[in-house]
């Protein structure tokens, strides 16, 4: 860590690791795994391991498959798309909205196809364990449900929709949710009671040669018996333009509001906006320089005071691949 005169600080840090398995049984089976390591504060060397997919796929016939394990809940593009493979990320971040709403993996049973028809129709309908459960336990007997719709009308475009249904029978996020109440909360204060979760989510992508386009947007509606219905919702929007091959400038802005009667992820409201570039080496190796500014109009505990959340902050962000 490296301090100025002033105060402000800069140091660098070593991401996440990605490692992937894949492996084809038969013509009609394939497995896929993805096991990342991590930062953890807690643990001896700050560093942990985790699975993050483990999966047995059949295609039982043309492109309809069952899949069976650890998924990435298939809500939205981005978590179809780019799982943890930071060097697969149009931007340094996920979107905002997945550290208060998106569940993102899902165990259990899923139905997809892919590719069918004059749009290349996809779908993925998926029934296993919710956010508050872990890989080997769930805490109901009812299990999450989630059904996702897609169309590429065009090479480049893909269009979809989805809803995520889950009640938790208490509020705490498991390692299924990627996203956990607020820290600002003491833990004596947290509610633990049932939540009942819902969440919308839209999404529109069009990577061409010269230009890329992806939005992600998403209403969440957490209803409990004490505060009752809070509405919530997030929006990203990205867009690049290729001006060679390899260098990428680019823009995005992201923005999350969760409401105050909220006691799942808890009253929030960010915003960040960033201009950026990428250059590409090639397809396993980039450099995204990112400078950016966040906004936090409220939180927890401050929901009437509007707060400069930080920045601007320049960024750089090496990903590989191999």
């Amino acid at each position: 860590m490296i301090r100025d005169e002033e105060g402000r600080k800069a140091s660098f840090a070593i991401g996440e690791h990605d490692f992937f398995v894949n492996a084809t049984i038969s013509n009609k089976i394939t497995f896929i795994g993805e096991y990342v390591v991590r930062f953890n504060s807690k643990s001896a060397t700050n560093y942990l391991p985790s699975i993050e997919r483990s999966l047995v796929k059949f295609n039982y016939t043309n492109n309809h498959s069952v899949i069976v394990g650890k998924v990435h809940t298939p809500l939205n593009y981005w978590n179809d798309s780019y799982h943890h493979g930071r060097v697969f990320f149009p931007v340094i971040d996920r979107p905002l909205g997945f550290s208060y709403f998106i569940p993102l993996h899902t165990l259990g049973l899923q139905f997809q196809g892919q590719n069918l028809g004059k749009l290349n129709f996809g779908y993925d309908v998926m029934v296993g364990n919710g956010i508050s459960s872990t890989d080997v336990y769930h805490d109901s007997v009812v299990p999450s449900f989630s059904a996702s719709f897609h169309i590429k009308p065009r090479d480049g475009m893909r269009i979809g929709a989805s809803y995520y249904w889950d009640n938790l029978h208490d509020n705490t996020p498991g390692v299924h949710s990627g996203h956990s109440t607020a820290s600002s909360v003491p833990l004596d204060q947290r509610y633990e009671g049932p939540v009942k979760f819902r969440l919308t989510s839209f999404s529109f992508a069009y990577f061409k040669d010269n230009f890329e386009i992806l939005n992600e947007s998403g209403y969440n509606v957490s209803t409990t018996d004490t505060t009752g219905r809070a509405n919530n919702f997030y929006q990203f929007v990205y867009a690049g333009l290729n001006v060679t091959e390899k260098s990428t400038p680019y823009l995005l802005g992201d923005y999350i509001h969760v409401a105050d009667n909220d006691v799942h992820a808890y009253p929030a409201e960010r915003l960040k906006i960033a201009l950026g570039y990428r250059y590409s080496f090639d397809y396993l190796l980039n450099v995204k320089i990112q400078l950016e500014k966040e906004w936090e109009f409220k939180h927890a505990f401050h929901q009437n005071h509007p707060i400069s959340y930080g920045g601007p902050f320049l960024r750089i962000q090496v990903a590989y691949g191999f």
